[in-house]
């Protein structure tokens, strides 16, 4: 059996601000200390329950945030972009009887939510595919769909999974914090959510023969809504764009692993790049 998860930062115990997110913050060291630990405890749950291998996708920010030296052995780790797949990015390869999702968060038209973004919160507003508003989850759980895998778990805080829970029903999930607002929120402290995220883990592989991969056929509309209007004026010199209003593209690809790669490039390409 092999697992694979995709992994991000804000949903983790203790995790409430931008200090813990990025590299200069005062408390992101310990943030990913919280969050290979959480990574751990659920690959360990999965390892008990006979997984030969475990392949984690390092998904926040440039994916250099999981202490490798922490880790098992048999855990493979996905770092560092540019890659197809994202946060996603090792779900393509083999057969997996089912991923989880570490440390998820809510959408950014969430009114709630600790840290509540979708892809980045300093470029994007909202993402719709066909029409309805998602969060990151939707889009990483079609894109394991797509390659036959389910979701199995999902861990955050409570307004991520009522988010994910409408999407995913059948999902198992672990609540390790309660958000007050975007950056308050009462938390568990992290080395009290280890053993919860396990037992969550231990749940979702007994019952992984009950969840079907989630599945959005195609054609598939994306339409990406920007914070700044200079973007979409760019964008829009591109073929088969549309314009919604002063904010907002619209594309149709045939599927979903077509509207991810659009999605990478949208987010990543900086003429400037000389890494």
């Amino acid at each position: 059996m092999r697992i694979f998860i995709s992994a991000d930062i804000e949903g983790i115990a203790g995790v409430v601000s931008r200090e813990h997110q990025f590299p200069e913050g005062i408390e992101w060291q310990s943030a990913r200390l919280w969050m290979t630990d959480s990574v751990a405890a659920a690959a360990e749950a999965a390892f008990e329950a006979g997984a030969i291998e475990v392949v984690v996708a390092d998904s926040h920010g440039q994916s250099h945030n999981l202490l490798l030296d922490r880790l098992r052995p048999e855990i493979q780790v996905v770092r560092s972009h540019p890659r197809p797949l994202s946060m996603m990015q090792g779900v393509e390869a083999g057969r997996y009887e089912g991923c989880f999702f570490i440390g998820y968060h809510a959408g950014a038209t969430n009114p709630g939510g600790i840290l509540a973004h979708t892809f980045r919160s300093a470029t994007l507003r909202e993402v719709r595919l066909n029409g309805v508003s998602v969060p990151e989850a939707t889009i990483n759980a079609a894109l394991a769909g797509h390659h036959g895998v389910p979701v199995l778990l999902v861990t955050g805080d409570d307004v991520c999974i009522a988010e994910t829970k409408a999407i995913l029903p059948q999902v198992e999930t672990v609540t390790v914090k309660w958000a007050h607002s975007r950056r308050s929120a009462r938390t568990l402290t992290p080395a009290a959510s280890y053993p919860l995220i396990a037992e969550g883990a231990r749940r979702a592989l007994a019952r992984r023969r009950e969840i079907a991969p989630f599945a959005i056929p195609g054609p598939i509309t994306l339409e990406v809504s920007f914070l700044y209007r200079q973007p979409v004026e760019y964008i829009l010199m591109l073929d088969g764009i549309e314009r919604v209003d002063a904010f907002t593209i619209r594309v149709v690809r045939e599927d979903i692993l077509a509207l991810q790669r659009f999605l990478v490039f949208l987010l990543g390409y900086n003429a400037t790049l000389q890494w």
